[in-house]
Order: structure tokens, then sequence, then C-alpha cells
């Protein structure tokens, strides 16, 4: 998941563009439309959830502007050719455009949160063994 970009304020002026929806992945807030600072993705737009934190932890929606858009068409927000980043409607030419600037496709952010949840589990599985370790010490001591 990109979440590497330093953000400004939501940007009022581009609140009529595309509707924010309720986060997707949590459910508990309603997402944000904010512009990157980074050097390398400077200016561009970006959508996530206000529990989503730059470290990776808490909610994983996290969009580039282009992408956002995709997932609003998934779940049926947007029908196909309504929107496109200069206001007109998108022709076939404008769907095969590939994302620029160090933008992310969706199948990038699906791999990249699979491999935080996987390496979550692991931690989880980890701490587990640890926990059983100790309490066979503690059992072994107690025999004593």
């Amino acid at each position: 998941m990109a979440s590497q970009s330093s953000v400004s304020a939501p940007d009022l002026r581009l609140s009529e563009e595309l509707p924010l929806i309720t986060c997707t992945e949590c459910g508990r807030k309603k997402v944000l439309r904010l512009k990157s600072r980074q050097e390398w993705s400077f200016g561009q737009v970006f959508y996530c959830c206000l529990m989503h934190k730059r470290d990776g932890t808490g909610c994983p929606f996290w969009f580039w502007e282009e992408d956002y858009v995709e997932h609003l068409k998934k779940i049926g927000i947007l029908n196909s050719g309504e929107w496109s980043r200069k206001g007109n409607i998108k022709d076939d030419d404008d769907e095969k455009m590939m994302l620029g600037n160090g933008g992310t496709s969706r199948k990038e952010e699906d791999s990249s949160a699979e491999v935080v949840r996987l390496l979550r589990s692991i931690c989880m599985l980890c701490f587990c063994i640890l926990v059983v370790q100790v309490v066979m010490l503690f059992v072994h001591l107690l025999k004593r």
C-alpha cells in the first residue's frame, strides 16, 4: 500500500468531483480527499480512511484518485465512463491509460495489503508460541 505521502488539508475545490463514501474497509468513518506533498507525487489526489496511519497500521483504505474511481465503479457508486480526471466522459483510451508519477495500481495495493495481513498473522503466531513456551517454563519450575 502506497501510504508514504505527506498530506495536506482536504482540498475543498475537489469536493464536488467524486463522492466521499463511508470507508468500505472499517465502516467507521467517511473517507478523506487529500493531496500528496511528497516530491515524487506532489499534488496527486488520493483518498484514505480517517483511521489510516502512514506506518501501515489502522484501516487499510487508501487509493490514488484513479484507483478510487475504479473502487467506486466496483461497488456500484459510479457507472463505467461516468468520470474522468478532466471532467469529460471517459473513452476506451482513457480506460487503458497507465498510472504515472509513482501511482500504484489496485493490484499492487491488494498484494501489499495481503503481505501486511500475512506478516501480522506470523507475528500473532510467534506471540502464541512465546506464550506457550512461558507457560511450559512455569509448569516446569512448579514441578521442582
